[in-house]
């Protein structure tokens, strides 16, 4: 039976021995904070007595993001609260009848309260459509139609926002108040998807290939966690799957976000071919599969993956993964710890970061699920 782990592979070993003895583990990167809610709509001129009015307002001056929405939602309820609605001069004595109508709600909004002030204002939990959130594959206008019914009168206010394709991830913030930018990379776990259902096709091609017999985690050591790394390595090159340098836009624009267009693993698969980033959430979502702990690696223009080479995490073995489909897993493995000293040197330091996606997960950042036939 054919082995994967040669001569190339202890050399590359004997680099990296040599390089933990002089590096401290790294530490993990910090998870973005939850973001601000969105700003109120302002104070509207006075109106006449007992004249209801209504606003709205979103998030990030009118841009959604269905990436946050779908997968940092459900444990920061914040994420998904992308709307602020105002009601001005409600009757205090009768209750006001609160709908929001939007086609990427799976119903319509409703709430009958009695206001809480002359000027209320809510943010609501909303009914998004999930389904529609994760089809979302380029940027449209969508309305949203606030209307306020109290005391038999009726409001009327309507909102239009950029939706964003789910394949944006949010790498960057504008900290107004800081005046910088605020790292948000750890937004890139989400794009790792260790249930997506094309992994068990890879394994079982990798298992047949002969270079392990079992995918076991971190059973039976340092040596087996990089005979395990390989057999996906060789694999995905089996399947051709490559280095492309496609052209993925990331952009920064009025809404203080900044983005990185990241493709689905099943996406790279389909294309056969991946840029740096998508080649690295589709090999860390393996890893993770089969028991490892991931992390994606980022310096200013790049990203690659890694590998605590135990469960507690300890020290990393990295892949250059822009060399998938083009050199050898030992070469990966040697350029690859080559970069990560680079990088580790210069954490703390705009465009450098790590992000561990057991930490993220921790956290509450939860994978974007696969959509069949869709994205």
């Amino acid at each position: 039976m054919r082995r994967f782990l040669g001569p190339l592979l202890c050399l590359a070993a004997g680099i990296l021995i040599g390089l933990w003895l002089r590096r401290p583990a790294p530490p993990p990167a910090a998870v973005i904070p939850p973001p601000a809610e969105p700003a109120p709509p302002p104070p509207q001129a006075a109106a006449p007595a007992a004249g209801l009015a209504c606003q709205l307002a979103a998030s990030f001056h009118g841009n959604i993001y269905p990436s946050l929405v779908l997968s940092l939602g459900p444990s920061h309820p914040e994420y998904a609260r992308c709307l602020a609605l105002e009601v001005d001069h409600a009757p205090a004595d009768k209750p006001a009848e609160i709908r929001i109508e939007s086609s990427l709600f799976q119903a319509p909004f409703f709430l009958s309260a009695a206001p809480e002030s002359d000027r209320w204002v809510l943010h609501p939990e909303l009914p998004w459509n999930y389904d529609a959130l994760r089809r979302s594959s380029q940027s449209l206008p969508v309305l949203f139609v606030l209307t306020v019914a109290s005391g038999g009168r009726t409001a009327q206010a309507t909102l239009t926002c950029m939706v964003h394709p789910v394949n944006e991830a949010v790498s960057r913030v504008y900290d107004r108040a800081a005046g910088a930018w605020q790292d948000t990379s750890v937004c890139f776990a989400a794009f790792v998807n260790e249930d997506h259902p094309w992994i068990n096709q890879l394994l079982q091609e990798a298992l047949a290939q002969g270079g392990v017999a079992h995918f076991t985690g971190y059973e039976f050591g340092q040596v087996s966690v990089a005979e395990q790394m390989q057999a996906i390595w060789t694999a995905l090159a089996a399947k051709r799957l490559s280095y492309v340098d496609l052209g993925t836009v990331s952009t920064a624009d009025v809404s203080d976000v900044a983005t990185q267009y990241v493709r689905f693993l099943d996406q790279s698969v389909r294309d056969q071919g991946a840029n740096c980033v998508d080649a690295s959430v589709l090999i860390a979502s393996i890893f993770r599969r089969i028991g490892l702990r991931p992390v994606l690696v980022f310096r200013p223009g790049h990203c690659f993956v890694a590998v605590y080479d135990s469960a507690a995490g300890g020290q990393l073995l990295a892949l250059e993964t822009t060399m998938l489909g083009s050199s050898s897993f030992s070469s990966a493995l040697v350029y690859g710890a080559q970069e990560l000293q680079n990088t580790t040197a210069n954490l703390g330091t705009p465009g450098y970061s790590l992000v561990d996606i057991a930490t993220a997960r921790a956290q509450g950042v939860r994978p974007i699920g696969y959509a069949e036939g869709g994205g």
